[in-house]
């Protein structure tokens, strides 16, 4: 113990491990380090003694000289790496040594737990590496690149005398520190190692080309792709190579839109490639031609030209015409080549000259025609057309009394007394007289008088006249057989073999064939028809009738007795209207 004076007073100063007695302040005591300092004997058990302690260490560790701490000599790996708390299995290749050669050589964890070294200029750290990073607590050098694997990638460790160098690899350059390569950038040097495209890699660099070339085998420059020889195009038809690129050509017949060949449709133009005589058909890159019948290909495969048939054989026997697109035979008078046929078929007159007849009908014939007249004309070549026949001039008038010729047609005369009714028919009655329809010269033509009239609309100049071998004893007076024809009679006077009524053809050809009966009217028999020749007479039957009005129906008769022919028998139907007084 130390005394050391002061003013006025004095004090004791201990040693270390000692100190001064509590109280008097007079003397010292011996300090029990093992509790007041509890951070001290880690990885050890602490034992105090008189000034002083002593570490009793746990397994692995070892007493320093002074006793005072407990130095780490387990070995284990070190690592260089820690990824996420971790140290890399693949990289505890290295030498086994204490942590404290790990941690000062550059280590940054250790041991099987991956204990963490601790950070550089830090307590913690100049207390385990006393002699600073490279060199052990010893004082000893770390050979760091026996000590960590993997210290220098992409180059080799070089030891030196507390520390190392990285010597690096074609294609990495030391850092600044030179212990570690870093990867050498050679797309950034100049000049550049690639003539077109250069691609930074680890520790080298990749060469690559644009599209259209390829990469020499040296793997820096790039020479032009003959896609067309490589088959690496997309035409459809043509391909041209070009440099760094080629090129799409389109046949004849074809338009190009890009890398695409589109077909030209030849048949669209005007006027058409295969002319009039033909159809075009389109095709790819090209057309066709249909020629229509009659035509063939010409030389030049895209046209149409006719065909002579005439120069074959064909079926004329009259000879052959060639024409634009077919022939034609020659054909005798009177007929013409058919139009889809080669042979010769008549000739329709009629209806290539329809005014070949004038006013009369013209009927077609086999190789010519002739022309009809209505009934009562005939026809004239010289004029043309149709002339009226006069039937009543020469021998064998057509009615047994009288003729008057008419336009078409005739009329036939009654004896005096008689009245022309229906269609040749005459008609005579008691107590009625033709009165004012008796004319010099002409006679009203009603629609009933003409017999066979073809021609209708007849004018005052076509009406008949009176001819010339008729005589006095001819009458041409009408009776409108539409109007009932009125009788009044006194029944008195009229004895039963009176003629009521008389009736005879007009016409020469009817004589003895045509009776005239009651076809209504007479249901008691009141009256009868006398025949006799050719008269026929209403007359009382043998039943009286009484005072009255009697309507009777008279008809014509063609053919046997009592036989009806049909409706041509009935030329003549009068309605009568007895008034009996």
């Amino acid at each position: 113990m130390l005394c050391k004076n002061l003013i006025g007073s004095f004090t004791c100063i201990c040693p270390v491990g000692m100190r001064p007695q509590p109280g008097s302040g007079e003397g010292c005591a011996d300090e029990d380090e093992c509790h007041t300092q509890p951070s001290i004997c880690i990885h050890g058990e602490c034992v105090n003694t008189v000034g002083s302690f002593r570490c009793d260490c746990q397994e692995g560790f070892q007493p320093s000289p002074t006793l005072t701490e407990c130095h780490d000599v387990r070995q284990g790996q070190c690592f260089s790496e820690v990824l996420q708390a971790a140290c890399p299995v693949h990289w505890s290749r290295g030498e086994a040594v204490t942590k404290a050669v790990c941690c000062c050589g550059s280590g940054r964890s250790w041991g099987p737990s991956c204990e963490l070294c601790p950070l550089p200029g830090t307590s913690a750290y100049k207390k385990l590496c006393p002699h600073g990073s490279g060199y052990s607590a010893e004082g000893q050098d770390v050979d760091e690149c026996r000590v960590l694997a993997h210290l220098c990638p992409h180059g080799a460790c070089i030891n030196s005398i507390g520390s190392f160098h990285c010597h690096c690899q074609a294609g990495y350059m030391p850092d600044a520190t030179a212990t570690a390569c870093l990867d050498v950038n050679e797309c950034s040097q100049d000049p550049k190692p690639c003539s077109f495209v250069c691609k930074n890699t680890e520790g080298s660099f990749l060469c690559s080309c644009p599209r259209g070339y390829l990469l020499e085998e040296d793997g820096r420059t790039c020479k032009d792709l003959d896609e067309c020889s490589a088959r690496q195009h997309n035409c459809q038809f043509l391909c041209m190579n070009t440099i760094g690129a080629f090129a799409c050509r389109c046949p004849p017949g074809f338009t190009q839109r890009r890398q695409a060949c589109f077909d030209n449709n030849e048949c669209l133009a005007q006027p058409s490639p295969c002319g009039a005589h033909g159809r075009c058909l389109n095709a790819p890159g090209s057309f066709r031609c249909d020629c229509y019948q009659g035509f063939t290909l010409d030389s030049s495969g895209h046209g149409c030209k006719d065909i002579d048939e005439c120069d074959g054989p064909h079926r004329c026997r009259h000879g052959c015409q060639n024409e634009v697109g077919g022939y034609r035979c020659s054909c005798p008078r009177g007929f013409t080549q058919h139009s889809q046929w080669a042979q010769c078929v008549d000739k329709n007159e009629c209806a290539v000259s329809p005014t070949a007849c004038g006013s009369a009908s013209c009927h077609n014939t086999l190789g010519g025609f002739h022309c009809v007249c209505p009934s009562g004309f005939d026809f004239d070549q010289a004029l043309g057309g149709c002339q009226d026949v006069d039937e009543c001039a020469g021998q064998g008038s057509p009615c047994s009394y009288g003729c008057a010729n008419t336009a078409g047609g005739f009329l036939c005369g009654c004896p005096r007394g008689y009245f022309r009714a229906g269609q040749g028919h005459c008609v005579s009655a008691l107590g009625f007289s033709p009165g004012p329809q008796e004319a010099p010269d002409e006679e009203p033509l009603s629609p009933e008088a003409c017999y066979e009239c073809k021609i209708n609309s007849l004018t005052t100049r076509d009406r008949p006249r009176r001819s010339a071998h008729r005589g006095h004893q001819v009458s041409m007076a009408t009776l409108d057989a539409a109007v009932p024809l009125t009788l009044g009679l006194n029944l008195s006077r009229l004895s039963q073999a009176e003629h009521i009524l008389e009736l005879r053809p007009a016409l020469q050809g009817l004589g003895g064939r045509v009776r005239y009966v009651i076809a209504r009217g007479n249901g008691q028999s009141f009256f009868r028809m006398q025949h006799r020749s050719n008269l026929s007479s209403l007359q009382l039957g043998r039943r009286r009738p009484r005072p009255g009005r009697y309507q009777l129906e008279v008809v014509s008769m063609a053919g046997a007795w009592g036989i009806r022919q049909g409706p041509q028998g009935r030329a003549l139907r009068l309605k009568v209207q007895l008034q009996l007084l």
